[in-house]
């Protein structure tokens, strides 16, 4: 059946909406600030058949295997054992989850005329779901079955009524029971709304228009995408990256993980290649196979059709090659709750392979990590057990016309936020000190690399925990392009009572005392283009903003500023720069 184009874009815009409903509902409903001000979730609409029909703004990282949920869902339960009102939960990384414990998926079939329709799909974080350490993300595990309580699909409400045995279950494996038990209440009521939101669009428009509107939006999809791929140059194009790797700092496990990818573009199709990437690691460094993918197709949609919302049509073009038991494709029962660290950098890579291609539509390195960090531990004014799980911004590469973007969560995080700090002090016992921007940490450039990020947190009247896991530090900081430097990398510092700093990448479970403060600090993104070639009054203007010292105005830049009056010395600097040029700094000459 043809659907005119009005009707098309209305049925189109009416499931995302549906999606949005999604969002909002968690929003309000939600029990813990990572859902609700952090926004650790994506949602979206499928179709019966699995295929990603609308979704809302949320983490990319998380949309692309929406998908494999339900299909576990039919492998596992059984497409005719579901009835209306059926609500599906899951968070095994090998059955339905795809990524690791502490993500759940909440599922909700359309039922309509006694057929399942669609599907209305949330994924989000949840604060702990057990494990060895609190937050269900750690450096040092070397199998899942140390990394928290999994649950393939699994009905926890039969035709609307809760399934009490999985919310015991749910309750005697989590240290924050309330807190999750809270968050999973609101993704139930979420995508309760949102098959409702989608058999009301079945309501006004008929079913077999509605269902003829999703095959033409994933048509349509496909269509664009091959459009995209004939404005790339035919070719083989190959980056690769080394990771610093998993366990502890003081006591690792892998080190010196290679990432690589090939990209091959053939007329309107396009393959990714991971042929070349490192076996599976003993640590927790693995990232299922459903998240490798995502990560592609989150890579595929930035040089493609970044501007245009996402179906699964748009993905029937893209190839992806995994080698079997790689760390992008583990076998069972690989550790895996670090998956997220791999999958931050291949849309990097990607980028960066294609570089030589399509120089105007790319840009350098982001800082490359999501650094996630955990402190929890015993609220003094409550006496109740807390876990408080973020992620931190960073700075992301120059681009071809402009300087990149200052405190930006990493690529696969997309759309998250950082706790405010009035909310965290109000609901975590610690005070934040400092929340700024880190000067000079992003790449010169003739488009200078946005910057970093420094929060810094005093533990109060407790000892608390900390987990955090901080990648691309020793051999693949954030990378410029055509010239531009690499920015600066993340570290995250402890400031003990007794005077002495420890600097992590990697730790779980790390003591903190009353009084200590850790220092959070994210890196920033490489430069594009030969520093040589930024305008000076630019630079200018990043001293001024406090973006960039003096110092380096001059030792990066060759721009000599007149302190006393703040203003380009234009003498001064023609001459340390030619002196620069002929030294050997690296300039288009």
């Amino acid at each position: 059946m043809k659907i005119d184009p009005i009707t098309l874009e209305v049925i189109r815009n009416r499931l995302i909406a549906a999606s949005r409903d999604i969002r909002r509902t968690v929003e309000r409903a939600a029990y813990s600030p990572v859902l609700y001000e952090v926004v650790d979730f994506s949602c979206g609409i499928l179709d019966s058949d699995a295929n990603l029909v609308a979704e809302t703004p949320g983490l990319p990282i998380f949309l692309a295997n929406l998908g494999y949920a339900v299909e576990s869902t039919y492998k596992t339960i059984g497409r005719d054992n579901l009835r209306p009102d059926d609500v599906i939960l899951c968070n095994d990384p090998y059955n339905g989850g795809g990524t690791h414990c502490p993500d759940i998926v909440v599922l909700c079939p359309a039922f309509y005329e006694g057929e399942i329709r669609g599907w209305a799909a949330f994924r989000g974080h949840t604060v702990d779901m057990g494990g060895i350490y609190p937050g269900g993300w750690y450096s040092n595990t070397t199998e899942v079955f140390q990394e928290g309580f999994r649950l393939p699909p699994i009905k926890i409400m039969v035709e609307g009524k809760p399934n009490e045995d999985v919310f015991r279950l749910i309750r005697a494996n989590s240290r924050v029971p309330d807190a999750v038990l809270g968050d999973i209440r609101a993704m139930i009521a979420a995508v309760r709304t949102g098959s409702k939101r989608f058999c009301e669009a079945i309501d006004k428009y008929g079913l077999g228009v509605t269902l003829g509107a999703l095959q033409q939006l994933l048509d349509q999809g496909e269509r664009m995408s091959r459009a995209a791929i004939r404005r790339i140059p035919n070719g083989t194009y190959s980056a690769e990256a080394l990771l610093d790797g998993d366990g502890n700092d003081d006591a690792p496990l892998d080190e010196k993980l290679r990432l690589k990818v090939t990209i091959t573009v053939e007329n309107e199709e396009m393959t990714v290649d991971f042929t070349g990437t490192d076996r599976q690691c003993r640590g927790p460094m693995n990232v299922p196979e459903p998240s490798t993918i995502s990560s592609a197709r989150y890579g595929f949609k930035i040089i493609t059709t970044s501007d245009l919302p996402s179906n699964e049509g748009f993905f029937r073009p893209l190839k992806i090659i995994i080698p079997e038991g790689s760390l992008l494709k583990p076998q069972f029962p690989a550790a895996c709750a670090m998956w997220p660290t791999p999958t931050t950098t291949i849309p990097d890579l990607m980028l960066k392979a294609l570089a030589p291609a399509i120089p105007d539509r790319v840009r350098a390195g982001h800082f490359g990590d999501s650094m996630a960090n955990f402190i929890y531990g015993t609220d003094p004014r409550t006496n109740r057990y807390y876990v408080c799980a973020e992620g931190d911004a960073g700075g992301y590469g120059g681009k071809p016309n402009d300087d990149g973007e200052c405190a930006l969560f990493s690529m696969d995080l997309g759309d998250t936020y950082n706790v405010p700090a009035e909310v965290a002090e109000v609901r975590y016992p610690w005070r934040v000190e400092r929340f700024e921007l880190q000067q000079d940490s992003g790449g010169a450039g003739k488009f200078r690399g946005g910057l970093g990020v420094r929060r810094d947190y005093r533990i109060i009247a407790h000892e608390a925990g900390l987990t955090v896991t901080t990648d691309r530090v020793k051999y693949t900081p954030p990378w410029g392009l055509f010239g531009g430097k690499d920015g600066k990398p993340s570290i995250t510092v402890v400031s003990r009572n007794d005077g002495s700093e420890e600097r992590w990448r990697k730790i779980s479970n790390l003591p903190l005392a009353p009084g200590e403060v850790v220092s959070f600090q994210t890196g920033g993104g490489g430069g594009y283009g030969y520093p040589l070639e930024r305008e000076p009054e630019k630079v200018l203007l990043d001293v001024i903003n406090g973006y960039v010292s003096s110092a380096k105005a001059q030792e990066e830049y060759g721009v000599v500023i007149d302190e006393t009056k703040m203003r380009v010395d234009g003498q001064a600097t023609e001459k340390l720069r030619n002196k620069m040029r002929k030294d050997g700094f690296p300039n288009r000459e």
